[in-house]
């Protein structure tokens, strides 16, 4: 298994991973990310900003994941209390269902930190959907602290935020 640097090229791959987590996170009661978030021209400009990376395995897209610079509009509710100046953002992490339990998120996650590292980043900061169990757990194991929580405009339920400082 690889983790690359996505192009514009893999937009439908993309887009067809991000369909089918959706439609499997929405069986299992979480519906927070719909046909509306994230949305195609979101992931084009992450792919023009060259923010997202696809974990492959021959060739075959099992994963994504978002890492930039650009800090998501609903965290300027949200006091970030660690006092780092130069944070990553991790988003739209996906796992495609058949290959979940696998380790990919994980990989992903390890992958994001050592990234933020070589680039200079002074920690990662991220969100989960609260009701979302296996991700908040996936994070605290890495050392994610709980640092607040938010709600977004279009949800009732509070997304939480976590950090990590490198």
């Amino acid at each position: 298994m690889e983790i690359v640097q996505a192009k514009p090229t893999d937009l439908i791959e993309i887009l067809y991973l991000l369909k089918v987590c959706i439609l499997d996170m929405n069986k299992k009661g979480l519906r927070h990310w719909n046909s509306a978030y994230p949305g195609a021209d979101r992931i084009l400009q992450d792919l023009n900003n060259t923010s997202i990376y696809l974990v492959k395995d021959k060739g075959v897209c099992k994963g994504m994941v978002t890492l930039n610079e650009f800090e998501p509009e609903d965290y300027r509710q949200v006091s970030f209390q660690s006092g780092r100046h130069k944070p990553m953002y991790l988003q739209n992490m996906a796992v495609h269902p058949q290959w979940q339990g696998l380790g990919i998120a994980r990989l992903m996650v390890e992958f994001a930190q050592k990234l933020a590292r070589d680039k200079g980043f002074d920690s990662i900061r991220l969100d989960v959907f609260q009701p979302s169990e296996n991700a908040r757990q996936l994070y605290e194991k890495q050392s994610f602290k709980e640092v607040a929580t938010f709600h977004s405009a279009y949800q009732k339920t509070p997304f939480v935020c976590y950090e990590k400082q490198l």
